[in-house]
């Protein structure tokens, strides 16, 4: 039979047991791999880029403690970003500045407004610690006990940093890039918007509080840190902007250590940590913990300020994250895709 006259179907049943082959990973209305997919992928770059290099590349290091977490920590951002960049580009298919990095005047303001939050609810928490006598303040000023260890200035600037690199590519994996997908994941026919958006949030502070599960000496201990995931990724929603979430996340961690010094109940801080007020518990655990109840209290607190200046900023509060994959086509490297808002994900 001549070439021209034969069907044109003729190697559609191969294509279409390639195409059933590919639907667990491929999204065709999307052309691009599926939520699961980028998720894990882009939890794995990071865990690496983040976690597992800066450790090897600074295992022999002799640095003071305050300064090998500046640096493992400045190489950690660095190279998250790097990954955001290119999976942003060539898996997610979406701008950068979509995950909530469209930095302005408004996201400094905004993550100005999360950093003075977190400093009043853990400050307030380290005085309820104090008023009921379950801790006193045995030294101010305190470079940490470490021999090696920094003056106390410049550990404490060295502290600043790490956490602020800390807050921005935490930040950017958990709410930005994985409550994202997520959602977009979740998205059927059959699920609402709202609905997907929500359980992105579920999904990606149960990770959150996972990853930390290290710093949990208990299954209820461990539910401090979903609370606290779910606070982050709550203001992400409802501002579709990681601006709150860095802001609070980086004072959070900063307050909490090397501020009020409400981690030295763990005996092992004390030597890594630089402090202003360097508190001694003495109360009982289930209340003066790290996940205990005071600091849990502190953690509902930031949800309701948090809360109340997006009422005040906003005429109503709202979810502003979509499920919807709208994908900019400057970032898309060519070619008209068919959104299909309920194709699964």
């Amino acid at each position: 039979m001549p070439k021209s006259n034969m069907p044109r179907d003729a190697d559609a049943p191969s294509d279409r047991a390639t195409r059933m082959l590919l639907v667990p990973f491929w999204n065709r209305s999307e052309r691009r791999f599926r939520a699961l997919w980028r998720i894990l992928g882009a939890f794995v770059l990071v865990a690496t880029g983040s976690q597992v290099l800066p450790r090897l590349l600074f295992a022999n290091s002799d640095l003071p403690p305050s300064a090998l977490g500046f640096a493992r920590n400045l190489f950690a951002v660095g190279t998250v970003l790097s990954v955001a960049a290119i999976w942003a580009r060539y898996v997610d298919r979406r701008r950068l500045t979509e995950y909530g990095l469209d930095v302005g005047p408004e996201w400094v303001r905004d993550a100005g407004v999360g950093v003075v939050v977190a400093f009043l609810a853990w400050g307030l928490a380290l005085a309820v610690h104090l008023t009921a006598g379950w801790a006193h303040v045995s030294a101010v000023l305190s470079p940490g006990t470490a021999e090696n260890a920094l003056p106390f200035g410049l550990a404490l600037i060295a502290f600043v940093g790490q956490f602020l690199f800390v807050g921005v590519w935490e930040e950017l994996l958990f709410r930005g890039l994985i409550l994202r997908n997520a959602a977009e994941g979740f998205r059927t026919r059959r699920v609402s918007d709202r609905g997907a958006v929500l359980a992105g949030l579920v999904a990606s502070s149960l990770l959150f509080g996972v990853v930390h599960v290290d710093q949990a000496t208990s299954l209820p201990a461990l539910g401090f840190w979903v609370l606290m995931g779910t606070v982050l990724g709550s203001a992400y929603v409802m501002t579709d902007s990681l601006a709150i979430p860095v802001g609070l996340h980086f004072a959070t961690n900063l307050a909490f250590n090397n501020v009020y010094g409400l981690s030295n109940v763990r005996p092992e801080t004390a030597a890594i940590a630089s402090t202003v007020l360097r508190p001694e518990f003495t109360g009982p655990t289930r209340l003066v913990g790290v996940s205990g109840l005071i600091n849990v209290g502190a953690v509902v607190l930031i949800a309701a300020l948090t809360t109340g200046y997006l009422t005040i900023q906003y005429d109503r509060l709202g979810v502003r994250v979509s499920s919807v994959y709208a994908p900019d086509r400057d970032s898309t490297r060519g070619g008209d895709l068919d959104q299909g808002a309920h194709a699964r994900r």
